[in-house]
């Protein structure tokens, strides 16, 4: 493996900028200045990493900075890691390029918590100019509405997680202070290729990429990806692709990148479905007939399979149902990567063959139905309708 070297970061005379503006964002949260310009370190590329590894998780941080670091060497580009491992009193921010790793000292543990991934996102707008940015978060999944596990270790609290509500505001705000905007988000999660979450963080980026069922850690794409990344043409569509294609196949099952301009349009289309399904009636419903697979105790059903399982004995809906079919794999869809290799016996129940890319939650009892209905998704488009209808039948 590539030997990481540490040196003293203000002797880093292609990095010197950042160590004062990072010094800064140790003791506070600022707020998003886009005018700050003084002294920015200019990047074609800046890759931000956020990796919650505080749980068990841990052991493959250090094999991922390595790749990472491997994948830097003879580019212009920067990949910038804050990590919270188990046990640690204080989280790590490292910058890398060209095969180097220079870190700086930070204040915070928790990487659950939204105010520190706020503060990051602003040192980074503080302290690099970049033409493309990129977002990845590593780590578990959690529900719906969870990312960026803490297990809190160092202090003996219990896990904690962050919204992926609270996530997208912080990247939003971050996209109009750079006035640039993220280019690509990835989340490196098992199951956030969901509806909900998908409309949810249409606003932080170009396009999103992300994993319908379980990923593998601690995966394989970092180089091919960043060497990807030296090519000039190389925009976010492009990026996301070569890390599909760099990957592994024992690391996942499949891989969905979606066009987040289209992604915007989901509520217009879907809710024509959803109101010709409700307004109809639904078929008397048997959940063995689902194909449904669970993570984090939580119920998920391919979006398609779900519509057209409640829509079969309706005929009127039918060509709404083609149409927003259509419409998910051909416009919001840019890439769908299959070929994966990665199956779990939790989707033994589940037609993998028949997987459209993008889930829903599907609610097990009455109790479960307004869990997320302050998501935006649920707010534009009648799916607590839907829910109480199929607990009613």
């Amino acid at each position: 493996m590539f030997s990481i070297k540490r040196r003293d970061f203000c002797r880093n005379m292609i990095l010197g900028s950042a160590f004062f503006a990072g010094s800064i964002a140790t003791n506070s949260t600022f707020a998003i200045d886009s005018n700050y310009s003084q002294n920015k370190s200019r990047y074609k590329w800046v890759v931000l990493y956020w990796m919650p590894y505080d749980n068990d998780l841990v052991r493959f941080g250090e094999p991922i900075v390595e790749m990472l670091t491997q994948g830097t060497q003879n580019s212009e580009n920067l990949v910038v890691v804050q990590s919270d491992y188990w046990g640690d009193s204080n989280m790590r921010r490292r910058l890398i390029s060209n095969g180097i790793v220079n870190e700086i000292d930070i204040a915070g543990e928790d990487s659950s918590d939204v105010s520190a991934f706020r503060a990051y996102l602003n040192w980074a707008n503080r302290t690099f100019e970049a033409q493309h940015w990129a977002v990845i978060i590593v780590g578990h999944g959690g529900k719906i509405n969870e990312v960026s596990p803490d297990d809190h270790k160092a202090i003996a609290k219990k896990r904690t997680w962050m919204g992926v509500d609270q996530f997208a505001d912080v990247v939003s705000s971050f996209n109009r202070a750079t006035k640039v905007g993220v280019e690509l988000l990835f989340f490196q999660n098992c199951n956030k290729a969901t509806l909900e979450v998908l409309y949810e963080v249409r606003n932080c980026a170009r396009y999103t990429l992300a994993s319908q069922l379980a990923l593998g850690a601690p995966n394989y794409y970092y180089k091919g990806f960043l060497n990807r990344l030296k090519d000039p043409s190389v925009k976010g569509r492009e990026a996301a692709i070569a890390i599909m294609d760099s990957e592994r196949i024992d690391m996942y099952h499949t891989l969905t990148l979606v066009d987040n301009q289209t992604v915007k349009l989901i509520p217009e289309k879907l809710s024509q479905v959803l109101k010709r399904i409700i307004n109809k009636g639904l078929p008397a419903i048997k959940q063995s007939e689902l194909s449904t697979y669970h993570y984090f105790a939580e119920q998920h059903c391919d979006a398609l399979l779900l519509l057209n399982y409640l829509s079969r004995t309706n005929n009127q809906v039918q060509n709404e149902l083609s149409d927003f079919a259509q419409f998910l794999l051909s416009s919001v869809t840019v890439y769908y990567k299959t070929g994966g290799e990665l199956y779990g016996s939790f989707y033994k129940n589940t037609n993998l063959e028949k997987l459209c890319g993008m889930s829903l939650y599907l609610p097990e009892n009455k109790q479960e139905i307004y869990r997320y209905r302050s998501l935006d998704l649920y707010q534009e488009v009648g799916l607590v309708d839907l829910y109480r209808k199929i607990f009613s039948v």
